[in-house]
């Protein structure tokens, strides 16, 4: 034992180290575009106070932007790299990493700590993400997570294998009570996926295996049917990805959580009504929509119509499942829009000339484009269906919209003022360069082809989901 006078070495120095540095691996895993400094070289520890009870700290630092966070003797600034603060999810999220950490180190030494051997048999992060989500029984999402992972690295007849599990918090399933699971059912786990039949059961966007309260597969269920069924459909639901409502609806009362391996690879995990974590390029993503969906309506502002912010949101979620860049802006002054950030051929609002009058067909190279205007010309986001509005979004180029509504143009390369353009010299990527430079305009919403949605205003990157 160690007291609090003397410095941590030998076996006992090298684990609290490695522990460590295992803690900065999972904070950058899960926050990479954060800063993560040390402040404090590990001091003393009372090993014996450490695995009795959490022995962490994590509090606000100064400028109310990041947190200071105190383990085993380390001090460690983290902070997001814009300027904003951390959202109240994020900074959970960032207690729920380091008392994860510190329970999965306290089990090193404390034989009777709850969970002690399962919190060494499953990933850490697929920890984490179910300690944030605090089910009934919390070990059978990192099982179920494990079986996706391995599914997502096999095929079936040279196609990749997408499927999911819908986990409910019962024993039964409640749009059926009356049906008990049978006697001997599967545990869901990695050990199903050795059986090449399970692989093309249930394809993880209309049909989902269900798992009751113990782990043990239910049954296969139609999941828009399941969810009709058990929950209200009246009830507002978060901004989702339109080929995962029924997934989001699913979980929205009664504890359920729906896991998912899509057919783009990607692993989804849907609790309390939202789409709440995305593992993909093989790191797990807190996405929080509801919370960034907020900043975005409130960086909009009122508009006509109201429902404009939601439109277009829903429109880069759609987009962003289907891996198709897009662009959306929203300008405030329509004037200084259609004058400095869109050049005079794109202009929606300025009549098409042609090259010969008594042949309207024949227009010259320059103005060809200008001819697709004439698919919406006149129409606004409200005339508009949504497939209307994603379809003229993934063009190369931005749609831009006035807060009336009005779409000023679509699939137009912007103008980047000289003084704009030396500022953001060192963006890569011509999307990204562009969304900075209309962000002075008003809101904007970059959707790019790997599935990122970003929201830039006044010339910086607020969030990224």
């Amino acid at each position: 034992m160690l007291a609090r006078t003397e410095r941590p070495s030998g076996p006992i120095s090298r684990v609290v180290g490695l522990y460590q540095a295992l803690l900065r691996r999972t904070l950058e895993h899960f926050f990479p575009d954060s800063v993560l400094e040390v402040q404090g070289d590990r001091s003393v520890i009372d090993l014996d106070g450490c695995v009795d009870e959490p022995c962490y700290r994590i509090r606000d630092d100064g400028d109310h932007l990041g947190l200071d966070i105190e383990w085993l003797g380390t001090k460690l600034t983290f902070r997001p790299q814009s300027p904003v603060p951390l959202l109240p999810t994020e900074r959970r999220m960032v207690d729920t990493i380091v008392r994860a950490l510190d329970m999965r180190f306290r089990g090193l030494f404390d034989q009777d700590l709850a969970g002690r051997l399962e919190r060494f048999q499953y990933v850490t992060e697929d920890l984490i993400i179910a300690d944030f989500i605090r089910p009934v029984n919390p070990y059978r999402i990192p099982a179920a997570l494990e079986a996706l992972r391995v599914a997502a690295l096999s095929t079936y007849e040279n196609r990749r294998v997408s499927t999911g599990a819908l986990l409910l918090s019962t024993n039964s399933d409640p749009a059926d009570p009356k049906r008990a699971n049978a006697e001997g059912a599967p545990r869901f786990n990695a050990r199903l996926t050795a059986i090449k039949g399970f692989h093309r059961l249930c394809d993880g966007v209309n049909t989902l295996f269900l798992v009751d309260r113990e782990g043990e597969m239910l049954r296969m269920a139609d999941i828009e049917r399941w969810s009709a069924d058990v929950q209200d459909r009246e009830a507002p639901l978060a901004p989702c990805p339109r080929p995962y409502v029924s997934h989001a609806r699913a979980t929205q009362a009664g504890g359920h959580v729906c896991l998912v391996l899509t057919p783009s690879q990607d692993i989804k995990v849907f609790s309390e009504g939202t789409m709440l974590f995305s593992l993909s390029d093989a790191r797990w993503r807190l996405l929080d929509i509801p919370s960034k969906f907020a900043a975005w309506r409130d960086a909009v502002g009122a508009t006509t119509p109201p429902e404009l912010a939601l439109w277009l949101f829903q429109a880069a979620l759609n987009l962003g499942e289907a891996r198709t860049g897009a662009l959306f802006v929203v300008v405030r002054d329509r004037q200084r829009a259609l004058a400095e950030l869109i050049a005079p051929i794109d202009r929606m609002t300025e009549e098409v000339a042609v090259d010969d009058p008594q042949d309207p067909e024949n227009l010259s190279p320059r103005l060809a484009k200008r001819a697709l205007h004439h698919a919406i010309r006149g129409a606004d986001l409200c005339d508009m269906e949504p497939a209307v509005l994603e379809s003229i979004a993934s063009l190369d180029g931005a749609v831009v919209v006035d807060t009336e509504g009005a779409v000023l143009t679509f699939g137009a390369i912007l103008r980047i003022a000289p003084e704009t353009l030396e500022l953001v010299r060192s963006v890569q990527g011509a999307r990204t360069l562009a969304a900075l430079a209309a962000s002075e305009y008003g809101p904007v919403l970059k959707v790019s082809q790997d599935g990122y949605i970003t929201m830039f205003l006044k010339g910086r990157r607020l969030w990224e989901l």
